[in-house]
């Protein structure tokens, strides 16, 4: 007999006295997360139906076909553990909605880089493969037929009821963001499921934004002395990191030589802590209360385009070849799009060089990597200017330089012809002293870090010398949902429609309450939400999306 036999058969009989021990223990791995995201009755009702689940398994444990099927549960049991455990345990948030957008749409190198922040967790998770495999196994051998029996008829019961309820729920309800195999998966263990079912309906509603086309009573393009603008639609900035804004070390040496031909924000607010719903806002008509398809169809990408621009997305963040998100359905609608699978923002140049050879008014996005996690893996060693010891602390300063350094190799390309850049992040990140990466997306009751964003215009000297511009410090805040509406007067689009949301028009007044929406889409008053992460959670008071809402 081999030692892992041998071994396998005396574990097996050392617990198999226990066997309601391992079952419990299986269902408290599994609740692990849950107890810090969610209430009570949420984890009751997952409580009920995993243990329902595995003792009825247990009555087909014996036949092959039986433990095929408990091998495929325990697998998405697991996974599920592992998706939650590592939300919870890296974001403090439950799973939602966005993070499950995020990974369909995370690419092969994406997903390489960030390994590195989940690798922990494979131990636990084997451990609760094992643990959930074995209290199977020992339910079969040690439980009665008739107890098995039971356990079916009780699952049956539980899931027909919840069913049923959703149904019921679904059919009075009027707003239908969720489908009816969501509100059942979210009654289960396999509860994430529930937002993948969400991630993949609004990926396919992304394609309404692609096919539509707003329409306006007058549009026209003005002239603005200007023929070549670039948007950087950057990720993951920290306004407090960059001393373009006081920080004391030298993060953004570039920038900090606009004072005298740019204007700079000095208190913008994204809309959202996460890209996939801060992007489509600051570059269209929604905005938290407004997030529909509609509204995203309504941007500034497909209205340059259709004023007479050429325009091209220029992407180093992954796209996985179809319109599956928010933002590519947005790109989407630019005459040439291209998505770079590269280390580097750096990379993205040999690409804008091409751009700009192309004759006319032109508008070329790019959307860089800039600081996301992990902040160490988005520059070249030859980058690391900054270092304190702190190892996290300056890939993050790093990783913001680096990005100051991309800023200007763009200008160094536009600067001596009529042109100007508008730079802005598309979110925060929030300061965690307990995470050893130390920045993190806005958790689950988020502070103003996770919305606190850098954002300028900067002007070529042809371009201020043939116009009057505004340069300068904006002092009020400015919220970066209103991004659409300002790049419409800086580009000189008009449409007959008033713009009052524009800085640069004169009927502008600024925002007495901006709104701004977390991962799970609960919309908060920007002024109620604590300064940082780490001052005392407030439980800040939120609101749901309107019910036409994505």
């Amino acid at each position: 007999m081999s030692f892992a036999k041998s071994l396998a058969l005396t574990i097996n009989r050392k617990f198999s006295g226990h066997f309601i021990a391992l079952l419990a223990i299986s269902i408290l791995i599994q609740l692990w997360p849950v107890f810090f995201t969610q209430p009570i009755r949420f984890a009751l009702r997952i409580a009920i139906c995993n243990a329902l689940l595995l003792l009825s398994v247990s009555w087909i444990y014996r036949y092959t076909s039986g433990k095929v099927i408990l091998f495929l549960l325990t697998s998405a049991l697991t996974l599920n553990f592992a998706i939650a455990f590592s939300t919870w345990d890296i974001y403090k948030s439950e799973f939602n909605t966005v993070f499950a957008m995020s990974i369909l749409a995370t690419n092969y190198s994406e997903a390489k880089s960030i390994a590195g922040l989940y690798l922990y967790i494979l131990p636990i998770a084997a451990f609760y493969f094992v643990i959930t495999w074995w209290a199977v196994k020992l339910l079969s051998e040690k439980l009665s037929t008739r107890t098995k029996g039971i356990s079916v008829i009780l699952l049956a019961l539980f899931m027909g009821y919840f069913s049923i309820s959703s149904i019921i729920k679904k059919n009075q309800d009027l707003e239908v963001y969720y489908p009816l195999s969501s509100r059942i998966l979210v009654n289960t263990p396999l509860y994430t499921a529930s937002e993948f079912v969400i991630a993949d309906r609004d990926n396919s509603l992304a394609e309404h934004i692609t096919q539509s086309t707003p329409h306006y009573p007058a549009l026209q393009a003005h002239d603005t002395g200007i023929d070549t603008y670039v948007v950087i639609v950057g990720e993951s900035a920290r306004r407090s990191n960059m001393q373009l804004y006081g920080f004391s070390q030298q993060t953004t040496p570039v920038a900090s030589a606009f004072t005298h031909n740019a204007l700079i924000f000095k208190h913008a607010i994204a809309p959202a802590s996460a890209t996939v719903l801060a992007v489509p806002m600051v570059l269209s008509k929604a905005d938290p209360d407004n997030f529909t398809a509609d509204s995203m169809a309504d941007n500034i990408v497909n209205i340059s385009r259709q004023s007479g621009f050429y325009t091209e997305w220029i992407s180093a963040q992954g796209n996985s070849g179809k319109s599956n998100n928010y933002i590519v359905a947005i790109a989407s609608t630019s005459e040439k799009h291209q998505w770079i699978h590269t280390q580097y923002d750096s990379d993205l140049l040999p690409a804008l060089d091409e751009a700009l050879k192309v004759p006319g008014k032109k508008v070329i996005f790019l959307h860089i990597n800039g600081s996301h996690e992990m902040a160490c893996d988005r520059y070249p060693q030859s980058a690391a200017i900054l270092n304190t010891g702190d190892k996290y602390e300056d890939c993050y300063n790093n990783a913001i330089r680096f990005t100051d350094s991309f800023i200007g190799e763009v200008v160094k390309r536009i600067q001596n012809s009529a042109s100007s850049l508008i730079y802005f992040s598309d979110h925060g990140l929030e300061k965690n002293p307990d995470l050893a990466s130390l920045y993190m997306h806005g958790s689950r009751n988020p502070s103003k870090e996770a919305y606190d964003v850098p954002q300028f215009i900067w002007y070529s000297q042809s371009a201020l010398a043939n116009q009057k511009r505004r340069i300068g410090w904006v002092n009020e805040r400015w919220p970066t949902t209103n991004n659409y509406a300002l790049m419409l007067s800086w580009l000189g689009i008009s449409t007959g429609i008033e713009n009052c949301d524009s800085l640069l028009e004169k009927c502008y007044q600024p925002e007495s309450q901006i709104s701004v929406m977390d991962g799970g889409r609960h919309i908060f008053n920007y002024d109620q939400l604590r300064n940082t992460f780490s001052a005392p959670d407030q439980k800040t008071p939120w609101r749901k999306v309107k019910r036409n809402s994505l």
